[in-house]
């Protein structure tokens, strides 16, 4: 017979840990079978940590495998450390770590229109080593992408093609860049949220440029880009209004450089009118092993719920 106390020390070992700081609730994303995604687990973040942080307004998320941690941009310079909590491979509850302002290389804080942080990619975390790990950020407003360590402080500038630099040439101020990804092959790349004045194409930072055809849906925009394993690009693709239709459509695309060209493949469409419990998702980034979160913008209403979905592809 197995003592007590051996018993309780085998169920603390091996079960999640859950804090003091967790600040998620479970959700159901879809009642019964996911018909186009394999569901992990879903949870509503809450608005505040434990000790009163706000939490809202998330663009991006990164995934750090050598660090165990998930960061989350917000659009307003606030970068958010995050611990998602596992069971039998499904996500269970996030712990809140810390969230700390985005500042410039002399320590000021970001300010006006150099605050709007819309896409973000992480750089060295999944390489066995720890403390390296650094942030791609891309700005909507200004249009930029910028280096910043994990703490917050901007540490370099991604050199961009003169036509992603200048607000102008968007079809509008917040239509910009919200996507940036590091791709194997091609390195930094990023697609603008809409079309711009003479097209839509998905750049990678050297200069080359692919046309980007989005799925043809009235309102429909990019809000991400992540390398998947193997090279392949992901895409995700919103339209969100919930006054109009009661709710969003998700759509994940695959996308395949060729030479030249782009192919792109849908993965998934998800639809509120479907029955999925859906809020204006914007952020994503691989986990494991073909696993991905995406997070939902509440866009800082408190009508509006942050959501952390855990999925992969059928």
């Amino acid at each position: 017979m197995i003592p007590v106390f051996l018993l309780l020390a085998l169920l603390v070992m091996f079960s999640p840990v859950i804090s003091a700081d967790t600040v998620s609730t479970p959700v159901t994303a879809f009642d019964g079978d996911a018909p186009v995604v394999l569901m992990h687990g879903a949870v509503e973040l809450a608005s505040k940590s434990g000790d009163g942080t706000k939490i809202g307004s998330l663009s991006a998320l990164a995934w750090d495998q050598d660090e165990g941690v998930l960061y989350a941009l917000s659009d307003n310079a606030h970068l958010y450390q995050f611990e998602p909590v596992f069971e039998d491979g499904n996500l269970v509850a996030v712990n809140f770590l810390d969230r700390v302002r985005l500042r410039q290389t002399d320590g000021d804080k970001l300010k006006g229109n150099e605050r709007d942080s819309e896409g973000m990619h992480l750089v060295n975390g999944h390489n066995g080593g720890k403390g390296d790990s650094e942030l791609l950020i891309a700005f909507e407003k200004k249009p930029r992408i910028g280096r910043f360590s994990v703490e917050g402080r901007q540490i370099g500038e991604v050199e961009l093609p003169t036509a992603l630099t200048k607000i102008k040439n968007y079809s509008g101020a917040n239509h910009a860049l919200e996507a940036v990804t590091l791709h194997p092959e091609y390195g930094v790349m990023t697609l603008p949220q809409r079309p711009q004045d003479d097209g839509h194409y998905l750049y990678a930072a050297e200069g080359r440029k692919w046309p980007y055809a989005m799925t043809p849906l009235r309102g429909n925009e990019v809000v991400s880009l992540e390398t998947m394993p193997g090279g392949d690009l992901l895409v995700m693709e919103r339209l969100y209004d919930p006054g109009v239709f009661g709710g969003a459509i998700i759509t994940l695309r695959r996308g395949v450089i060729d030479g030249d060209s782009l192919s792109l493949s849908t993965l998934a469409v998800l639809k509120s009118t479907d029955g999925w419990t859906l809020e204006n998702f914007e952020g994503l980034s691989h986990h494991e092993d073909g696993r991905y979160f995406m997070v939902s913008d509440n866009n800082d209403k408190a009508s509006r719920r942050t959501l952390l979905f855990y999925f992969s592809f059928k």
